[in-house]
């Protein structure tokens, strides 16, 4: 059983570090990818979840698809993000500003978004400062699926508050969605230069160094904060994520379980961070990495649900568990809460796409296969999901009916083509990829059940055609007596043999 370090000597450890002491042999690890598969980070009021990828192995289902940025909760008129310059100048909202934003509030919460847009509009009509109108009209179009206006709405609110920390840590998170992480690092870079003494804005800028592989940055801009604010959560935060990105994970872990847990051992879950969603988000990641633990992961990410139920990363990380676990209802459900929350998110519909191909709802799956497609073309996952995707309905085709043969067929040819897709688009990196062996198996399966199936449908033709070759046999009715002749005698008694002419209109047995 690890030990825990009481706060103090965490932070006399984190206090201690220094750019070079981290940059270990582990600095080279690839952090882990945003994933909208999964992600955000936490102010007081505003989710900000890990920005990590779940790397739990697995087989069938896929593997976790990486963790992205959480679409920002909207913010309460009285919500404030604690411990930044900024709380104490935001805009009180009185009146028919305030009336309109709780409508608008209201409105979001029961996903009637273009009402809520409405009312956040009038608010800002009502009141030209209110950032906290602009920022959750942004959090709005985000979930309308309009990343243009959100982008607009979340650089408004900034005009409005430059040192308006929800809207910063809004609109980094969606440049990271998009895969826009270079121009997230230098947005964040240029707001923390212009207020180094806010804690939540300088730690969001760290998490975006995390993620543009400058894990030791990271942790030098967070050491910075913690100097003048050794109580920042966002900042201890941003560390472990650091840790966590280059492999150092059992000390990530001892970071995190501190924050939970605090200085008492008697008094678990008492700690700064054990009501922040972002942590209880990180834990269960390295729950998973280090204890291999996935109940107890499952438990933290439902926390940090509980905790912040419109938290994207978490919600798709528990549906990636559940997913794991064969719990698909489950998983189902999360991950259909995530492609809600954030529609333009790629890999949240590749996450729900496996869970649909679990259940065996095949045409749904392809359908969110092809929107992740849609969404992002270089998401070469979408190839080997949509190869699977292909194989299972082909094994769940039964029956030796030409149609059923010629659809088993077809659906082979598309897993392969599938499979074939995915190597090739991988280049040289296909060598060291961790599906190869997977998909090297698939291509090695697939032709020869591909013969079988052709095969068994030439059989399956010939059969057909010989049967609409053979003419219809039955009885041939007796020719009528002339007329004039005298009745027919008895006729004799059917002889034995085989074929012989039996009585009237029959044949013999």
């Amino acid at each position: 059983m690890r030990s825990t370090p009481s706060t103090t000597a965490v932070l006399a450890i984190l206090l201690s570090l220094t750019a070079n002491a981290c940059s270990s042999s582990n600095e080279t690890t690839t952090p882990p990818r945003p994933q909208s598969s999964s992600g955000g980070d936490t102010t007081a009021s505003t989710p900000d979840a890990g920005l990590a990828e779940s790397t739990t192995a697995q087989t069938a289902p896929p593997a976790p698809t990486p963790a992205a940025p959480v679409t920002p909760t909207p913010e309460t008129p009285s919500a404030s993000a604690q411990g930044t310059a900024s709380a104490s100048s935001r805009v009180t909202l009185s009146g028919s500003a305030r009336s309109s934003f709780e409508q608008g509030l209201q409105a979001a919460r029961a996903g009637q978004l273009e009402q809520a847009m409405q009312a956040f509009q009038s608010t800002m009509s009502a009141e030209p400062r209110a950032a906290q109108a602009a920022y959750n009209a942004a959090v709005v179009a985000e979930r309308q699926g309009n990343d243009g206006a959100a982008d607009g709405l979340y650089t408004r609110a900034l005009a409005m508050q430059p040192d308006y920390d929800p809207a910063v840590v809004g609109r980094a998170r969606m440049l990271v969605r998009q895969r826009r992480i270079p121009e997230a690092v230098s947005f964040t870079a240029a707001v923390a230069r212009s207020n180094p003494r806010n804690a939540l804005i300088r730690a969001e800028y760290a998490r975006m160094l995390v993620l543009n592989n400058r894990a030791a940055d990271a942790i030098e801009e967070a050491r910075q904060v913690l100097r003048f604010d050794e109580r920042s959560v966002a900042a201890r935060l941003a560390v472990a994520e650091a840790y966590r990105a280059q492999g150092r994970l059992d000390l990530a872990l001892y970071i995190v379980n501190d924050l939970i847990n605090g200085a008492d051992p008697n008094h678990q879950n008492n700690g700064a961070g054990a009501s922040n969603p972002e942590v209880q988000h990180l834990r269960g990641l390295l729950q998973i990495e280090v204890e291999r633990n996935v109940p107890a992961a499952i438990q933290s990410f439902e926390r940090a649900v509980q905790l912040a139920p419109e938290f994207v990363e978490a919600r798709n990380n528990l549906g990636v568990q559940f997913l794991n676990a064969g719990n698909y209802e489950q998983a189902v459900s999360n991950l259909s809460s995530t492609v809600a929350l954030a529609p333009n998110w790629a890999k949240a519909h590749l996450n729900l796409g496996d869970a649909l191909r679990a259940t065996r709802q095949y045409d749904r799956a392809l359908q969110e296969f092809q929107r992740a497609q849609q969404l992002d073309g270089s998401l070469l996952e979408v190839h080997y999901n949509t190869g699977r995707l292909y194989a299972d309905q082909a094994r769940d085709v039964t029956g030796t009916a030409v149609d059923a043969l010629q659809r088993k067929v077809t659906l082979l040819q598309q897993a392969q083509a599938a499979f074939t897709r995915f190597r090739d688009a991988l280049g040289a990196q296909y060598a060291s990829h961790p599906r190869r062996e997977d998909v090297d198996g698939q291509l090695t399966r697939l032709p020869q059940a591909l013969e079988r199936a052709n095969r068994a449908l030439q059989r399956a033709q010939a059969a057909a055609r010989r049967t609409a070759a053979t003419p219809a046999t039955g009885p041939t009715p007796a020719a009528p007596a002339p007329e004039s002749a005298a009745p027919a005698a008895p006729a004799p008694a059917p002889a034995p043999a085989e074929g012989a002419p039996g009585g009237a209109g029959g044949t013999a047995p």
